[in-house]
């Protein structure tokens, strides 16, 4: 009942707005000194009061291994302009603009100038402008508040990391205290800076994400449309061959995975095999949709280096595939999220390299797992039974991914069933003759038009256009594989997708 007093005075006075009236009950302590003030979330437009421990919607946690930052500019702290002094107080900062960067921490001291005598509590909240101006961004007071002996409070605020690479920008909180009588307000700025660490992005499938465009495609010159570019680099994976994959231990085999000198190179096509020192490159001449969508996402970071992460495999999928070559893992070589007794379907060995690929990326480079790459389906359309169980087997791959590849400085929180690493598939070459789809590959195209049914924080690369006579085939003249133009374009509509993919569009 006694905290109904204050909340009644609170908005009987009329000093809040509708919203504020909200945080005045979440965010007020009692007269017996608990503090009710709840977590804040950054689906609230209207003012809140905010808890450091409180959800964002990056789906990210402090990093508290990040650098704190006292707040203030370079210059000496530059205290606000008391509010005008009519009323029993004033309401200033100690530091009207703070700076913030991803993973860190700042305080500000929220400070009242009582007139003459008066002695009357003062209680403190925060609106917010607009849910841009709380994304990623928690707080919280050492006491909401401010007693008739005290003249100040500390807010501490904490900047989460983003699903996707953010901008230099700056937020703009408004500080607001109330007396139940009088309402003073005055803006808090936030200078953010965005994160140096690199961007992670692991790709995944069968050939038309490891590449199989005509040969000779690659263009490398210096101002060629696939031209190495330094920031972005890839791990230095080992080829697709019983050589370097003798044993089913080998999937997860760090020194079997990927050379160990150099662990990374410079992005080249095509990215499933090696890098040859002595050659400077690569010799192989064609080329797949990850460089060009590297291209495009560098474009979108502060970072000063993606890496990205080549996991494909030819002719593979979540069903056995008959085979003239690797005859040893003929049952698995698969995508599958787990062992399965069914006899039509394959392994997990694709699955676990790809987490230990990108376990080895994450651990060596302390980078973020931006987002997932898919593209595959082709091996899967080859029967009625894989296809139908092809939404399921890919929703368990998925969940397993975000589940199984170690945290990063977004921390637990975006790893799980559901976290929010974006997940893009692409659809299959429409081709003659592969441009009528029927029976079991409609329904594996079915289910890549509507992963979001399936995989949140999904989305789909339409490449229905990506056909003769606009775009050539791939290896061989074959249409089940696209051309190096198309792999082009495809690249750069898997990062836009991945962007609508992050937000949940």
């Amino acid at each position: 009942m006694k905290r109904n007093k204050y909340l009644s005075i609170c908005s009987a006075a009329l000093l809040f707005s509708a919203a504020l009236i909200t945080g005045c009950e979440i965010g007020i302590e009692d007269p017996d000194g608990n503090n009710t003030n709840g977590a804040s979330t950054s689906n609230t437009a209207g003012p809140t009061t905010g808890d450091i421990g409180g959800t964002s919607d990056t789906g990210g946690t402090s990093d508290t291994g990040g650098t704190s930052d006292t707040g203030g500019t370079d210059s000496p702290p530059e205290p606000t302009t008391p509010a005008p002094t009519e009323g029993n107080y004033s309401l200033s900062l100690s530091n009207k603009t703070i700076n913030l960067t991803e993973g860190s921490t700042a305080s500000v001291t929220v400070q009242i100038q009582r007139n003459g005598e008066y002695t009357g509590e003062v209680n403190v909240g925060v609106e917010v402008p607009s849910v841009s101006d709380q994304a990623q961004l928690a707080w919280s007071f050492s006491s909401l508040r401010i007693a008739s002996n005290e003249t100040s409070t500390t807010m501490n605020l904490a900047l989460d990391y983003a699903v996707l690479p953010i901008q230099e920008q700056t937020r703009t909180l408004r500080i607001v205290a109330t007396d139940g009588s009088t309402q003073r307000t005055t803006p808090l700025n936030i200078n953010v800076t965005p994160t140096d660490k690199p961007d992670v992005y692991l790709l995944i499938g069968q050939s038309n994400m490891v590449g199989s465009s005509e040969e000779n495609a690659k263009e490398v010159g210096v101002a060629g449309e696939d031209a190495p570019v330094d920031a972005i680099q890839q791990l230095n994976v080992t080829g697709n061959d019983q050589e370097n994959f003798r044993t089913e231990a080998s999937f997860t085999n760090v020194d079997a995975i990927a050379a160990p000198s150099p662990r990374f190179t410079p992005a080249v096509d095509p990215l499933h095999n090696g890098f040859d020192i002595g050659f400077n490159g690569k010799r192989g001449t064609t080329v797949g949709p990850g460089l060009s969508f590297g291209k495009r996402a560098i474009l979108n970071t502060k970072a000063p280096r993606i890496y990205l992460v080549p996991a494909a495999w030819e002719d593979t999928g979540f069903c056995r595939r008959e085979r003239t070559t690797l005859e040893m893992f003929e049952g698995s070589l698969g995508w599958n999220a787990e062992p399965t007794t069914a006899p039509e379907l394959s392994g997990t060995l694709l699955h676990d390299r790809a987490i230990a690929r990108t376990n080895l990326t994450l651990r060596e480079t302390n980078g973020i797992l931006r987002g997932i790459l898919w593209h595959q389906g082709e091996a899967d359309s080859s029967s009625e039974f894989c296809a139908q169980v092809y939404a399921e087997n890919l929703t368990k791959m998925v969940a397993s991914l975000r589940s199984e590849i170690i945290a990063d400085a977004r921390g637990q929180i975006a790893r799980g069933v559901n976290a929010n690493i974006p997940f893009v598939v692409g659809t299959m070459s429409q081709g003659e003759p592969y441009n009528e789809p029927q029976g079991p590959k409609l329904v594996v195209d079915g289910v890549h038009r509507n992963i979001q049914l399936y995989v949140p924080f999904s989305s789909f690369v339409n490449n229905d256009d990506l056909k003769p006579p606009a775009f050539r085939c791939g290896s061989d003249g074959d249409c089940i594989h696209f051309g190096a133009s198309a792999y082009r374009q495809m690249g750069s509509r898997y990062y836009d997708e991945l962007v609508k993919a992050a937000i949940g569009q």
